[in-house]
């Protein structure tokens, strides 16, 4: 009886592994015939330097505060695209991290170019409610001293 098991387990092993190289197959040829419209989409979405830097560093391990001083976009900003980002399905939870998302696919995945980041001297440039970073959720900006 017990050889019928051994039998039965390493069958379903077998079909499992047999599934799997299946979906892989699948998922391998479904990414070409669906590259562009998924670039359009990226296209639309993706209409600024800032919402590109964003994407791309969304990578499941960084998070908001660290896309913020990588583009220089308000935190509440980011969180929002976020939203939109998942909702549209070009986000996805992390694996690696719980609560965090990632990308499906790099910019260059798809063709589209990655701006630089921008630098502290551009950020100085900005309007001061963008350049400003929140410390925390609840704190207060802090006064202008001019």
């Amino acid at each position: 009886m017990t050889g019928e098991k051994d039998t039965a387990l390493k069958d379903i092993w077998d079909k499992l592994d047999e599934n799997q190289k299946l979906l892989k197959e699948i998922a391998r040829w479904s990414r070409f015939e669906n590259i562009g419209r998924l670039k359009e989409v990226l296209t639309a979405e993706l209409d600024s330097d800032e919402k590109k830097l964003a994407f791309e560093n969304t990578d499941g391990t960084k998070g908001i505060k660290d896309i913020f001083q990588i583009c220089g976009t308000p935190q509440d900003t980011i969180y929002g695209w976020w939203k939109k980002w998942f909702r549209l399905g070009i986000l996805e939870p992390s694996e690696s991290r719980e609560g965090r998302l990632v990308k499906i696919c790099s910019l260059e995945d798809v063709g589209m170019k990655m701006p630089k980041a921008i630098t502290s001297k551009e950020k100085a440039t900005l309007p001061e409610e963008v350049a400003q970073e929140k410390v925390g959720e609840n704190e207060m900006p802090k006064e202008r001293t001019e």
